[in-house]
């Protein structure tokens, strides 16, 4: 007893601390902050045409074609992630293989690069049909806007859909 009244301040500082990594551990397992639910796939297609009609400038009607562009876009694209996919799943499956010769090994690279080619040329080609959408003032608003967007593609090895998720499962 003596003990304790004498360190009364060495007890009082323990508590404490006791006290306060209890606050802690209970914040940290207990007390998480919810997470913002992911916006669904229609949402993030109203988000992504307001994005481009509020930097670019487009008018409705430009906003509307727009709409359908890259409706057709992602209805194209879609197939061809798959064989992108596919065909570099068939290449490294040949790991598997004993003594698989140069020669096949370049066959099924040239592969991913004729799919890799008609991803980026359809790609291309869209970002040149959006473009076309604007007059000669949105002209390098879109620009900006397109180098932003392959900035994002080159990065993060292509878009990222929800829909892309669901699919691969």
């Amino acid at each position: 007893m003596s003990y304790i009244r004498n360190n009364r301040i060495l007890l009082f500082i323990t508590s404490v601390l006791l006290i306060a990594n209890i606050g802690l551990l209970y914040y940290f397992v207990f007390n998480k902050p919810a997470h913002p639910p992911k916006p669904s796939e229609d949402e993030m297609h109203k988000m992504a045409i307001q994005k481009v009609k509020d930097e670019v400038g487009l008018n409705n009607e430009q906003a509307v074609a727009y709409d359908s562009l890259r409706s057709q876009q992602f209805r194209t694209m879609r197939p061809l992630f798959k064989q992108v996919t596919r065909s570099k799943e068939d290449f490294f499956s040949l790991i598997y293989q004993p003594n698989v010769s140069d020669s096949v090994l370049s066959s099924y690279a040239s592969q991913i690069g004729k799919n890799q080619m008609e991803l980026d040329l359809s790609t291309f080609h869209y970002f040149q049909s959006i473009k076309a959408l604007c007059n000669e003032e949105q002209k390098p608003k879109m620009d900006s806007f397109i180098k932003q967007i392959v900035k994002r593609i080159i990065s993060n090895n292509g878009p990222r859909r929800p829909s892309d998720k669901k699919e691969n499962k």
